[in-house]
């Protein structure tokens, strides 16, 4: 199994401009392999998320669904905003493996009740293998209630 052994950003923007979608990010993650993964060759699929952090940093729930993964966010009372997310596979070939994710920012809407001065960004990355666990949430369905 590999091991994520950092996750951090390079060049961070000191201005994110609102409205345009040039606000690109590089994240680099640094990834240890088993002696094992190297040998059989095996494939993993790498998912970066990164977020507006408000406050603490909301619990990550990961589905694992190899390169369709999803990342769902635990909170109580307030939710960190979701910026971006990029998708690379890979394989396991030598030891160690940096890899450098460029990722557009997706700044979506502003609540015009808050005024927005920064951005606290974190990035979250997770690894899938191909021999893992899958899964995946149905669409959601509407059905009409009779009395």
């Amino acid at each position: 199994m590999a091991k994520i052994l950092s996750v951090d950003l390079l060049k961070i923007p000191k201005f994110i401009h609102v409205g345009d979608d040039v606000n690109d990010l590089t994240v680099v993650t640094k990834i240890r392999f088993h002696p094992l993964d190297i040998k059989l060759e095996m494939e993993y699929c790498l998912h970066v998320f990164i977020y507006d952090i408000h406050g603490e940093v909301d619990a990550p729930l990961v589905i694992p669904n190899w390169d369709s993964s999803t990342v769902m966010s635990l909170s109580m009372d307030r939710k960190d905003d979701f910026l971006g997310k990029k998708t690379v596979i890979m394989t396991a070939e030598s030891k160690e493996k940096t890899i450098e994710t460029p990722i557009a920012l997706t700044l979506g809407n502003f609540n015009k009740q808050k005024s927005y001065t920064t951005r606290n960004l974190e990035v979250f990355a997770t690894l899938t293998p191909v021999i893992g666990r899958a899964s995946k949430w149905s669409k959601r369905f509407t059905s009409n209630i009779s009395y």
